[in-house]
């Protein structure tokens, strides 16, 4: 695969050496700040922009800048950049002002596009980074209650975990899931929204091999707390489901068969210890200072808990994976964010091959409905599922009518659902809580702040519209084909909106996919995994506004031919880019509606 470059980063690097070299200071570079920085409104007045603390401390001396702006060589140095820069200017506050060759730009970015498509915007595996994805229980089968589907919360972490997972691949790693033992099964919408997490997991539940491991290393472990009194002595362990689950967990481990008596066994490590010889950092940054002690076995059979490092450890068996040294992202909701940090410690005590891990931490908040449209009952995520698959029929046949039937439009109505679902839980930072509109209009409606992924679909279908009438035409005899971009003139894009896809959407989008994953070293995970849907909203508005203001398909006529042309070839870039986002998020585009 073809590396995709984050020339805005590049561009930033190059122009500050450009400026140091001919300026009076030589250091331009301060903590924290950015010498160029990108413009994404009143582009008129400049693309981008050297804010004037930089430009006074480059030229103090004001005639030495004008000298430097008025120089022969610096046009063509500047068209030579990365990003070519048509003129530089002073604006009236001292910034100074870079306005790039719009034509070369276009026909530099969308080149790319074309030629890299769905490989637009990743960055290329070279085979040394390996990630793997845990996804923490939320709980264990609900503990012994009575099973009332999954809630939103899981929901919420599966689809974050999934998200991740794409990330990391597309940041150049190679990405392993965990499978968990330790859940039910889901209903079928639950793999329609989760499509790939399942399939692509590693099954340790045949691996006797690791299970034999594991449980060697916990019995020569000189963390290991085996004694009764002790166990009451070090109560204080904080292992969460401990209270409600553990009556759950030794029936689910235990049987009368195996030999145990009413006083059955317990086997713990030390986690306090562990972290202090390890000199781990805890606190707001590190491990939870909490964390003392975690039961591994009951009864000499593995806690559930351990049964969740069995399957980690399980991972570091595969050839892909045993010779490099993984990172594992634990995804855990705020609830479950100790429990992860106690599987993280016991793997670190037990894991005995020479593949060193780094572990980090993606905790997600809860799932929560507006205060408005609060209901009196706790959706579940099947509940949630009915609910916006029914307005989205219900929308669909207000807009269509009776023509709303049949597998193509239950599978369409299906795809829009899922793309809604996945917008409303991944848009907000996984820091914050998800908060869902729940109210029912009286015609059926849902709210429209929750169409989000229907309205990136809807554009989709729309482009996918416009290129299918056009191969018609072309079939026809009405156009020619559609001319190889070398030869389109670019010049011709005169609507601002054009620049504006291209410069906010188009050209930033491998930094975009590129900078979501962050510092992954440390115990605290930094991926952002709300900013591919931001991207795609903001994206589809301006496509949508730009859609019906500009006719793109014109009349047959030869001087209207060429811009119609490079506007086709603008709309393909933003239809590429828009399919490469959504293959983020594990959503197919619809070809029509």
């Amino acid at each position: 695969m073809a590396a995709s470059e984050c020339v805005l980063k590049r561009f930033s690097a190059e122009f500050q050496d450009f400026l140091q070299t001919r300026a009076q200071c030589k250091d331009l570079s301060r903590p924290g700040q950015s010498v160029v920085l990108k413009q994404s409104t009143n582009l008129g007045n400049g693309d981008f922009v050297v804010p004037s603390v930089f430009v006074k401390a480059a030229f103090p001396d004001r005639a030495i800048l004008e000298s430097f702006l008025s120089s022969k060589e610096l046009a063509e140095s500047l068209l030579s950049l990365s990003l070519p820069v048509q003129q530089l200017s002073i604006s009236d506050d001292g910034r100074l002002c870079l306005k790039l060759s719009r034509p070369q730009t276009f026909h530099k970015v969308l080149s790319n596009v074309e030629k890299l498509k769905s490989n637009y915007g990743p960055m290329e595996n070279s085979g040394d980074n390996v990630a793997v994805v845990n996804l923490v229980p939320q709980n264990y089968r609900t503990c012994g209650k009575a099973d009332s589907g999954q809630s939103l919360v899981q929901l919420r972490g599966a689809l974050i975990a999934s998200h991740v997972a794409a990330l990391l691949k597309a940041n150049g790693f190679e990405v392993h899931k965990v499978k968990s033992n330790v859940q039910g099964e889901h209903e079928e919408f639950w793999d329609i929204l989760c499509e790939g997490v399942q399939s692509s997991a590693v099954d340790s539940e045949s691996d006797s091999g690791t299970r034999e491991q594991i449980l060697q290393a916990t019995a020569e472990s000189k963390y290991r707390i085996s004694d009764s009194e002790d166990r009451r002595h070090l109560s204080s362990n904080n292992e969460e489901d401990t209270k409600d689950c553990s009556k759950q967990e030794r029936e689910s481990v235990s049987d009368p068969s195996d030999g145990l008596t009413g006083k059955e066994k317990f086997v713990m490590l030390d986690l306090k210890k562990f972290i202090e010889d390890g000199s781990l950092q805890t606190g707001k940054d590190g491990y939870d200072p909490n964390l003392k002690t975690v039961t591994v076995l009951e009864g000499n059979q593995p806690t559930l808990l351990m049964e969740e490092v069995i399957s980690l450890q399980t991972i570091l068996k595969l050839d892909s994976v045993k010779t490099k040294a993984p990172v594992v992202v634990h995804v855990a909701s705020h609830g479950r964010a100790f429990h992860a940090q106690q599987v993280d410690m016991t793997w670190r005590m037990l894991n005995l091959n020479e593949v060193t891990t780094c572990q980090t931490h993606l905790v997600y908040n809860s799932v929560a409905a507006r205060k408005s449209t609060s209901t009196s009952e706790q959706l579940t995520a099947q509940d949630f599922w009915r609910l916006r698959h029914a307005q989205m029929k219900e929308a669909s046949v207000l807009k269509y009518g009776d023509t709303v039937e049949g597998p193509g439009w239950d599978s369409t109505i299906t795809a829009m659902t899922a793309a809604a679902i996945k917008f409303e839980l991944l848009f907000t930072s996984c820091q914050n809580i998800a908060k869902l509109d729940l109210s029912i209009k009286e015609s059926g409606e849902g709210p429209q702040d929750n169409k989000g992924g229907a309205f990136i679909l809807y554009n989709c279908a729309r482009l996918a519209t416009l290129f299918k009438h056009y191969q018609e035409d072309v079939q026809a005899g009405v156009y020619p084909d559609l001319p190889d971009i070398s030869s389109v003139d670019f010049s011709l894009l005169k609507e601002e909106e054009e620049w504006e896809l291209l410069f906010n959407f188009l050209l930033p989008y491998p930094d975009l996919v590129q900078g979501t994953v962050g510092d992954i070293s440390n115990t605290r995970a930094k991926i952002l995994t709300h900013q591919v849907c931001s991207f795609l909203i903001a994206l589809s508005r301006d496509l949508s506004s730009y859609y019906r203001r500009v006719r793109v398909l014109l009349e047959p006529r030869v001087h209207l031919l060429p811009v119609m042309f490079a506007r086709l070839h603008l709309l393909k870039g933003v239809q590429q880019v828009m399919h490469n986002g959504l293959s983020l998020l594990g959503i197919q585009p619809l070809a029509q509606m």
